[in-house]
């Protein structure tokens, strides 16, 4: 499917707000990926850059908050040519900084959230959901969010959690994909009147780790250094 061609103009993007919308939807690789409203109007589209190979439109905004060194190389396994697809980028992304050599990026107001939350961002969705509260949206959802595999991910987890909890206090209202996402749904039993069997051992979710499996995805055509995101498929 080719993602809609449309003109975007970098200047527009360099001051907030930065969400044209009330309602920001988040998107990641995981399987709930599917259930994106791409096609409603009503939704800012943010994503991370290695889910455009599943995006149905181009997003509003990508996001990569990686240092220089991570994004320079161009042999990612979801874009062969990264640095130069960056360079040629047609759509605002958030980065540490604007850099010179990437026209469409934009710096994330990195001192402007820490003067307001607490510094807890082990993730790039977390970022992305300071800055929503800031900007006053109202309905954030998550669609191929998950956070939930061993390793690095497990670990990002905590933080996640914690900025969709201060969201929903403040007002704010989650949406996740039913039966798809695991965030704020696992384990699904309460602790204590249903984790323990009769003999008192651990039972169900409580007594195995969970595990999301991200599907092996089709090969991204390659980008040329000349060509943009939306003409690239």
């Amino acid at each position: 499917m080719r993602l809609i061609n449309r003109p975007v103009g970098g200047v527009a993007f360099r001051r907030p707000p930065f969400f044209r919308t009330p309602k920001l939807a988040v998107i990641g690789c995981t399987q709930s990926r599917q259930y994106a409203p791409w096609h409603d109007p009503s939704w800012t589209i943010g994503s991370h850059t290695s889910a455009r190979q599943f995006a149905e439109r181009e997003p509003d905004w990508y996001f990569d908050l990686h240092r220089r060194e991570c994004f320079t190389v161009q042999d990612k396994a979801w874009n062969p040519h990264y640095y130069d697809w960056l360079k040629a980028l047609q759509t605002p992304i958030f980065m540490q900084q604007a850099w010179p050599e990437i026209p469409m990026s934009v710096a994330y107001p990195l001192q402007r959230i820490l003067s307001e939350y607490r510094a807890y961002f082990t993730n790039h969705v977390a970022y992305m959901i300071a800055l929503a509260m800031t900007e006053g949206v109202k309905t954030i959802g998550l669609y191929g969010c998950e956070y939930a595999q061993d390793g690095e991910y497990a670990v990002q987890r905590g933080s996640l959690e914690y900025w969709l909890g201060r969201f929903e206090q403040s007002g704010g209202t989650v949406v996740l994909p039913q039966q798809q996402c695991s965030v704020l749904a696992y384990p699904k039993t309460l602790y204590g009147y249903a984790s323990h069997d009769a003999n008192g051992k651990l039972t169900g979710d409580y007594k195995r780790p969970h595990k999301v499996t991200v599907p092996a995805a089709a090969p991204e055509p390659s980008i040329s250094a000349t060509s943009t995101p939306n003409s690239a498929r």
